[in-house]
Parts: structure tokens; C-alpha cells; sequence
């Protein structure tokens, strides 16, 4: 806040006479006195109309009974913050004068009981000289803006999360234990789960096997809707048994993990295929599914 001053509010605004362009504006307070600013958010440039007692802006035709000047700013800001739909209660435009000057013209509609009073402002706003450091720190405001704009959409996004369990395989798919959550469906043999809600999932699959001791090539699959979109290899090991001249086989207890980045529709499901190896009965398999974005 710069010295001196009472208060200030700030905020954005569009006027329908330059729909392409986005002004930031400040209103400013000090000892009863007033100053409107805007700045092109685009340009940089900016202006103002200089600090203004109640006398300036104020006649017999727009004056409100009793109203101090910090109450004229919080009336003007509702204006600039309204909507340009012309249903609006309040109204704005800001005309363009000669020498880079322009003209803020408010328009606010009063209502009492069941009738209404419309009132109006005229400002005019001069350019103001811009520097350098006024430029980079508008641009650092900017920045700032939109990560709270990001921010705010992370935090609306809905957060979608399953972990789920399984101890059992039926036909070399993994079989999951119930699922507590209303944003997953278990079909009716529990190897596959269907997604209700669309997006961009991030899924992981932890798979705790024991590969056959034979020469087929085992596999662990991530499908989605049938159709793999991911799969590691989960072979036995063979070795050369020199006492009988042949080839031998030999597997252990082992884990495989999984991980991809998944856009889903509304209601595709997702299962885990194992082949060429078998489930360890006391050792569990794990999938987390986690909702990033839209």
C-alpha cells in the first residue's frame, strides 16, 4: 500500500467496448479523497484519474444520503466486478479520448421496495508514465495470478483414489477383494474394475508370482477394456546342468510392478493378466489408481 493511504481494492474488469482486452484496476483511499487506476493488461499501459474529493464525482443526481467515500469505492468495485451482460444490475464502459485519455463511465441501478433509481459516475482517466520495474512488476502480478488460477483448478478437480487387494487368480487374471469406494465397479468375477468417472489416471500394479519352471515366456499385463497397454516379462531361469548334458529350470518367489499413465472414458475397466506364472497363496498383489486430471 502506498504511503498515505486509507485503504485500496483491486481486482479485474473487461468492458464491452474493448471485448479483446483485460484491465486491472485499483481503487484508492486518502483522507476522503478517491483515485480510480486501470492498467491494459496486455499493454502495461496505464492510467488514472488522480486523488478526488466527493465533490468531483458527486452531484444531487447520483448522491447517496450519508455515504462516506469508502462507501462510493465499495459501490464503484461491485460495477467493475459485475458481469457486462446488460441484464446486470450495474453497468460500466470506458470511452476512449483524445491524447491516450479515456472516460470511465459507471451506471448503477438502485433498488427500493418496488422501485429503482438509476445513477451514474463519470471519471476521466489520464495516462500515466510507465517504468520499466512498474512493467516487470506487473508482469510477476500476472504470473501469480494465473498459478492461483491453476491452483484453484487442482483443488476443484475431483479427487479419485482406489487401492485394491488381490490373494486369488481366476483364469490368470487377478481376482480383487471388495472394493470400498463408489467410483469403482467390481464385475461379477472380480477380475476386472470398471471406472466411472472419466480422466487421466495414473495406475500401479504391484504383482507378487512365482514363475513356471518351464521354457514358456511369462508375462504380466496391464489391460484396459482387454486390450494391453502395458506388460513386463516374468520368465523362469534356465541353466545348463553339466552332469546330464541338458537344459534345467529353476524359479523363485518374485514381484512385478507396473506402472502408466491412463486417459479413461466414463466406465472402461482395467484388469491385470498373468501368464507362464502362478500366484503365491500367502502373499498378496496390489493396485492403486489415482484421478490426476480431466
Amino acid at each position: 500500500m502506498a504511503t498515505g493511504i486509507d485503504f485500496e481494492v483491486e481486482g479485474t474488469t473487461t468492458f464491452g467496448s474493448l471485448p479483446d482486452e483485460s484491465f486491472r484496476y485499483l481503487l484508492s483511499l486518502k483522507s476522503e479523497k478517491i483515485n480510480l487506476w486501470l492498467e491494459n493488461r496486455t499493454s502495461k499501459k496505464q492510467w488514472q484519474s488522480g486523488f478526488l474529493s466527493k465533490e468531483e464525482y458527486v452531484t444531487t443526481a447520483n448522491a447517496f444520503v450519508d455515504a462516506s467515500a469508502a462507501d462510493y469505492i465499495s459501490c464503484f468495485k461491485q460495477c467493475l466486478d459485475c458481469s457486462v451482460d446488460e441484464t446486470q444490475e450495474s453497468q460500466r464502459k470506458l470511452v476512449s479520448l483524445k491524447g491516450d485519455t479515456f472516460q470511465l463511465e459507471m451506471n448503477i441501478k438502485i433498488r427500493l421496495l418496488r422501485s429503482f433509481r438509476n445513477v451514474s459516475y463519470v471519471f476521466k482517466l489520464e495516462p500515466v508514465a510507465v517504468e520499466l520495474i512498474d512493467i516487470l512488476a506487473s508482469k510477476l502480478k500476472d504470473q501469480q495470478e494465473e498459478l492461483e488460477k491453476l491452483r484453484s483448478r487442482v483443488d476443484e478437480t475431483e479427487r479419485v483414489v482406489l487401492y485394491a487387494e488381490s490373494t486369488t487368480w481366476t483364469d490368470a487374471m487377478l481376482r480383487w477383494e471388495p472394493l470400498n469406494s463408489g467410483n469403482f465397479v467390481l464385475s461379477a468375477d472380480s477380475t476386472s474394475i470398471t471406472i466411472v468417472i472419466p480422466g487421466l489416471y495414473a495406475i500401479s500394479v504391484l504383482v507378487s508370482h512365482v514363475p513356471v519352471e518351464n521354457s514358456t515366456a511369462g508375462a504380466i499385463s496391464l489391460q484396459k477394456n482387454g486390450i494391453v497397454i502395458q506388460r513386463a516379462a516374468a520368465g523362469s531361469v534356465v541353466h545348463y546342468c553339466r552332469y546330464n548334458n541338458s537344459q534345467q529350470y529353476a524359479s523363485h518367489r518374485t514381484s512385478t510392478s507396473l506402472m502408466s499413465m491412463v486417459q479413461v472414458k466414463a466406465d472402461e475397466s482395467i484388469e491385470v493378466l498373468c501368464s507362464g506364472t502362478s500366484y503365491i497363496a500367502d502373499t498378496a498383489s496390489y493396485l492403486t489408481v489415482i484421478r490426476i486430471g480431466s
